[in-house]
């Protein structure tokens, strides 16, 4: 059954609606009902319904605006616009807004009949559609995984394309807004560029792109130019042949988008390998010394220098990650044997994008931690530590830093992450994980979500981190553990 709200701020009216037709022979179920915009768009963000039936003249929050605030918060809904004015600009409005349908007061039966049948077909066709994706994207899951083998005339064999061009790239994109969903295969006839593009997050798609790099140098940088002028940062992967892992390329892009965590002036990045470890060898080695003698200043300016170097040197968010826990292995080497009172952890360059705002905020925490160690912090009530985890609890959908807390409470990065790790028994990302994780496999018990709109509820962006995350706490993928 596809769930109905309807809304009007007369309920004599919103009862008529709910009366004038036989809902379940219709295949639809109506879940609720709401009396003004505000109150209406409370209900559509918590109970999430695929269909939304409003009047258009309401106090607060009228149906055009509720309608651009479902637009502008990427809620699902479709939504069937009602009024008893007739007004030609009004229907335009509403359907340049998306609106499925417009009807007028008194609603005809019939007409809002025919309307629901249609809508159906529309809802029973995106399903299949989300299906067919999600199935897609779980085979994609496991070719994208660093160490597949798959090679891409393999890829593409498999899937009866033939290519002509001699050479290949990976493209990832992030987005403002929630990207298109689908997978696409195209020509791109202006640029001579052969592509098949790839929805790998809410805000994500990645392009396996096909050129000749000898022949059309320009090729590459005109497609980007006409086909992704919409995307806020670009990551592009090195340059190889058919022979090549395609795992390889989609890791390269995917490294090199979110290096705009220290690039974030930089719109579009390109995948290099450049090795700066040896170079920075001598600068680990002092940081090293001062954790070795307890020297605070010493540390707080070691790592300081190295976070202007990653800076300087404008270091992948790979290179930043692999630094970052070289300095954790120290922790772990010089205060094995002390009673810390948290785990610090090791992070990959996915983790540090989503859990930092900045490669200063990053290094932060490591001289909090460390400070940690050879001074007292205030003592924090037992109802501060309980508010905390409260906030944790209503929030952990949302993207809420470590860092914000850490502000909201005013109480040091490392500190809380100690009082964190104290009251939960586990660290404060793996506790939002676990929560997450938990209320996605809840989630996956309903057939009419898809794994899509499950990613998306419990607050992830990326597909292939979630599928990630679920095989390793589950043992098994979103898509295999709902056959089960």
């Amino acid at each position: 059954m596809h769930t109905v709200l309807i809304v009007d701020d007369e309920p004599w009216v919103a009862y008529g609606i709910k009366e004038l037709v036989n809902w379940e022979s219709l295949g639809y179920t109506v879940i609720g009902e709401a009396y003004n915009g505000l109150s209406a768009l409370e209900a559509i963000m918590e109970k999430k319904p695929e269909v939304v039936i409003s009047d258009i003249r309401m106090p607060g929050l009228d149906g055009i605006e509720l309608l651009e605030r479902i637009g502008q918060q990427e809620l699902l809904s479709k939504v069937i616009l009602i009024s008893g004015y007739s007004e030609f600009e009004y229907a335009q409005k509403a359907i340049r807004l998306g609106a499925f349908d417009y009807l007028l007061k008194q609603v005809d039966k019939d007409k809002l009949t025919d309307t629901l049948l249609r809508l159906k077909k529309t809802l029973v066709d995106e399903r299949k559609k989300q299906k067919v994706l999600d199935l897609l994207l779980d085979d994609l899951f496991d070719i994208f995984e660093p160490d597949h083998k798959i090679k891409i005339h393999n890829f593409l064999s498999s899937r009866d394309m033939k290519w002509e061009y001699p050479h290949f790239r990976f493209i990832s994109c992030l987005y403002e807004h929630s990207s298109v969903s689908d997978t696409d295969e195209g020509v791109e006839a202006q640029t001579g560029v052969r592509y098949l593009r790839f929805r790998t997050g809410q805000n994500k798609l990645s392009f396996l792109v096909n050129y000749d790099e000898l022949n059309n140098p320009v090729g590459l940088l005109d497609f980007i130019s006409l086909q992704l002028s919409d995307a806020r940062y670009i990551g592009i992967s090195g340059i190889d042949v058919y022979s090549a892992s395609i795992a390889k390329l989609y890791q390269e892009s995917d490294v090199a988008l979110f290096s705009s965590f220290t690039r974030p002036e930089s719109r579009m990045i390109e995948y290099k390998t450049d090795d700066h470890a040896s170079e920075l060898a001598g600068a680990v080695l002092q940081i090293e010394l001062a954790i070795k003698e307890q020297k605070t200043e010493q540390l707080d300016k070691g790592l300081d220098e190295l976070c202007e170097e990653c800076k300087a040197r404008q270091m992948q968010i790979d290179q930043v990650s692999a630094l970052y826990n070289q300095v954790v292995s120290l922790f772990y080497k010089y205060y094995r044997n002390r009673d810390a009172l948290q785990e610090i952890e090791y992070l990959n360059y996915y983790q540090i994008f989503r859990q930092f705002s900045s490669i200063e905020q990053l290094f932060e925490r490591l001289k909090a931690i460390f400070r940690q160690q050879s001074g007292e912090e205030l003592h924090i009530s037992n109802e501060t530590v309980k508010k905390i985890i409260d906030d944790i609890d209503s929030s952990f959908t949302e993207e809420i830093m470590l860092g914000t807390l850490s502000k909201k409470f005013n109480i040091s990065l490392g500190y809380l992450s100690s009082l964190i790790k104290k009251e939960t028994g586990t660290t404060y990302s793996d506790y939002v994980i676990n929560k997450r994780l938990n209320m996605a496999k809840e989630l996956l018990l309903d057939a009419s979500l898809s794994i899509h709109e499950i990613v998306e509820r419990v607050g992830y962006r990326d597909y292939f981190h979630f599928n990630k995350l679920f095989k390793k706490h589950f043992g098994l993928t979103p898509s295999k553990f709902r056959k089960m």
